[in-house]
């Protein structure tokens, strides 16, 4: 049985050749999720992207899927941990997801800013029209 080394919690486990890294940290306690990502993601589908981690070697996993290709692009570095099969001995690093749950978390921040500016520019603009023909909403 393959062992797995994940750095940043000290960990090291062994696993079932053919789990995915997703379920194999799940299973020992460590998140491979950072900031707000921790509770939005799509829990294993591969359909978020935001389960980043770095794999060392890169031949103790399977072949990155067309899910992986289509969040990362060509990005040697990092994988999805929900993609990411087990075949080896291998070292993760939960830093990428950890980098990335802080970027989401400042556009998190920017994006409740532009909602609540945008939806009072819309009613007021909704207003004025309604003013404009007569018709007062209140």
């Amino acid at each position: 049985m393959p062992s797995v080394e994940f750095q940043e919690a000290n960990v090291t486990v062994t696993a079932k050749e053919g789990d995915d890294l997703r379920k194999i940290a799940h299973k020992n306690k460590v998140s491979v999720y950072g900031g707000p990502n921790k509770y939005l993601n799509c829990r294993g589908f591969g359909l978020c992207g935001t389960d980043r981690i770095a794999v060392d070697p890169k031949d103790c996993v399977t072949p990155p899927t067309w899910k992986e290709k289509l969040h990362l692009g060509d990005n040697p570095k990092m994988r999805l941990a929900c993609q990411a099969k087990l075949v080896g001995d291998a070292k993760v690093s939960v830093e990428p997801a950890l980098e990335y749950g802080e970027q989401m978390k400042e556009d998190l921040a920017f994006y409740a800013v532009a909602f609540v500016f945008g939806g009072a520019t819309l009613f007021f603009v909704i207003f004025m029209l309604f003013e404009m023909i007569g018709k007062p909403l209140f």
